[in-house]
């Protein structure tokens, strides 16, 4: 998953013929991936808390100064790990939805494919979904997620039929996030994991969100 690094100022043109180098070289290809990759070991070594700019630097191998000519803070750094997680996820599922005309096989398969992306990357769930995480709120209202959670409602709408209420079509999409969510929080952010392996309990929840979602 990549990382769209912001463009540092610069003045003159001198400085803006070494921004372009540095865009398009392979060292900025290759900075993109340390920092990825020292945000999720720092993560997975002491939490939220432990990914600072001085820390991610020192990761790295570059000043704390080098690093604020991409990202101001900390917030600016995650928020554009956080866009590449979900970006990967939002295509994961997309990239297994057959050409299904009825909704509620669609809708199953866009929450299989959504929790076996999770399952198949548990340190990315950690790293978006720690409580201690402070994603910015306009991350969740817009873009991947925001995306993601339209496509599920739309089919969830598509489940119920025209008779449901909206009290029943809001009831049924917090349902439906907690039950998909809840899954994937025992699986991957418990110490005590469930005895059954996820991919077994995956046909249950399944299962249970399609009866669930039957028109009545």
């Amino acid at each position: 998953m990549a990382i769209h690094l912001p463009v540092p100022p610069s003045e003159g043109p001198r400085a803006r013929v070494a921004v372009q180098r540095r865009r398009r070289g392979p060292e900025r290809d290759e900075l993109r991936l340390q920092i990825l990759d020292a945000v999720s070991r720092l993560h997975q070594g002491g939490g939220y808390g432990a990914v600072t700019m001085r820390s991610v630097a020192r990761e790295v191998g570059v000043s704390a100064m080098s690093l604020y000519r991409y990202f101001p803070n900390k917030a600016a750094l995650l928020e554009q790990v956080w866009l590449g997680v979900l970006d990967a996820a939002l295509n994961a599922t997309r990239a297994v939805m057959a050409a299904q005309e009825r909704p509620a096989p669609r809708l199953r398969q866009l929450y299989a494919a959504y929790i076996t992306f999770w399952l198949e990357h548990p340190q990315d769930f950690r790293l978006l979904f720690d409580p201690g995480s402070e994603i910015p709120s306009a991350l969740l209202q817009d873009g991947p997620a925001w995306r993601f959670r339209r496509e599920a409602e739309t089919l969830i709408d598509a489940c119920l039929g025209e008779g449901a209420t909206p009290e029943q079509r809001q009831m049924a999409y917090d349902l439906c996030r907690i039950k998909v969510v809840g899954f994937l929080y025992t699986c991957i952010g418990l110490a005590t994991q469930p005895h059954r392996l996820p991919a077994q309990l995956l046909d249950g929840l399944l299962d249970d969100i399609e009866r669930q979602l039957q028109p009545r």
